[in-house]
């Protein structure tokens, strides 16, 4: 059994060749990997008649480990297998963790356990009894984000699915466009296929003859702007992800946890190396600009959004713009003017401060999201 957790692709060789573990733990910043990964894995083992009934979906946030347990010992109703899901593991206290732990060895054979980390890892993560059991039961696999390269040669392959050829040329442009988020270069894709009909082919040229419609959004994205100070990306990701009904309060702790992660590399180089992998050369070139004090003021920042939105002063989309704008180095800013007009100066905590067009007009989309997201 592996001591440490396998890479994506590592897990899609050991498929390619049938050779499926009973009980998998999932953890990544992929997450459309995770659920093609989750998608593959119900195909395998259930008929698209037994999907329904012989499939459990659960959330660590709403069930605890006695109730996985009792999920995972039931007998499948007229089939070989019986799949049960759990999302967001991570939030099962350390004792729910302990005893749903000691429970995998006897699972039913005929049960596949997939379980949903739900966080950010991290290299002590391997060190929670949970996972050093899935690890004894079965396998833990990490979707790292891929590199530009890697993503050009995913988008190659999943032309395919769409009975399509991709020109290199055309991924390469298509990667440098929008990123190497799969979720959003497989919308491209899609979009592609469709415009070109039924011709076999799609060409660069067809790929910019289409672009540039919205596109869905990871909070990773978001976070990843934050980090490198790209204010005016930073409030367009964050518009867009409370338009695709993102919970506010969701990316505020996701960013609490991010700066805590960034505060904890920056403290101890060497440790985010063991513990952030691949990711680290890109993340310490990010906190390179970034100074201590303004990781920690940030956590601060995080701490009054949170009380902002517990007290009723802002609603969460506002609260969330200000701490996107703080954590992107501007001074403190308050919504109690109102959004600003072009050429004025935000109501600021000290000195005026003139910022840019684009910040600008960044501002007041979020000023004017529709009162569903004020909540």
């Amino acid at each position: 059994m592996p001591s440490v957790p396998v890479k994506s692709d590592e897990l899609f060789a050991a498929w390619a060749k049938g050779q499926f573990k009973p009980v998998y733990l999932f953890t990544g910043q992929e997450d459309f990997l995770i659920v093609e990964a989750v998608q593959r894995a119900n195909a395998h083992r259930l008929s698209a008649e037994s999907l329904d009934i012989n499939r459990d979906r659960l959330d660590a946030d709403d069930v605890s480990a006695g109730e996985i347990i009792q999920a995972s010992q039931t007998v499948p109703f007229a089939a070989p297998y019986r799949v049960v899901e759990v999302r967001n593991t991570h939030r099962l206290t350390s004792d729910e963790q302990k005893i749903l732990a000691e429970a995998l060895p006897q699972f039913l054979a005929t049960t596949q356990l997939i379980l949903i980390w739900g966080k950010e890892w991290r290299r002590d993560d391997a060190e929670r009894p949970l996972v050093k059991a899935v690890m004894q039961a079965g396998t833990a696999v990490i979707f790292w984000p891929m590199f530009p390269d890697q993503a050009a040669r995913w988008l190659l392959q999943r032309a395919k699915r769409y009975q399509k050829t991709l020109t290199p040329d055309a991924a390469s442009w298509l990667v440098q466009e929008v990123g190497e988020g799969l979720r959003r270069l497989d919308q491209e894709l899609e979009k592609a296929s469709a415009y070109v009909g039924g011709r076999p082919d799609i060409t660069r040229e067809d790929l910019e003859a289409c672009f540039g419609y919205q596109k869905a959004l990871s909070p990773y994205e978001w976070l990843a702007a934050v980090r490198q100070k790209k204010s005016a990306l930073s409030m367009r990701a964050l518009r867009q992800l409370l338009e695709e009904d993102e919970e506010p309060l969701k990316l505020l702790a996701m960013a609490t946890g991010s700066l805590r992660d960034w505060i904890e590399a920056k403290e101890n180089p060497e440790a985010a190396r063991r513990s952030f992998g691949r990711r680290d050369e890109r993340l310490s070139q990010d906190l390179e600009r970034r100074p201590m004090e303004e990781l920690l003021e940030g956590m601060s920042y995080c701490v009054e959004a949170h009380q902002s939105i517990k007290s009723g002063k802002e609603t969460p989309p506002i609260a969330l713009t200000l701490l996107t704008l703080r954590l992107c180095g501007l001074p403190t800013i308050t919504a109690s003017a109102g959004p600003p007009l072009r050429n004025s100066r935000f109501h600021l905590a000290g000195d005026g401060v003139d910022l840019a067009a684009d910040l600008h007009v960044g501002f007041r989309m979020l000023f004017s999201l529709p009162s569903r997201l004020e909540r």
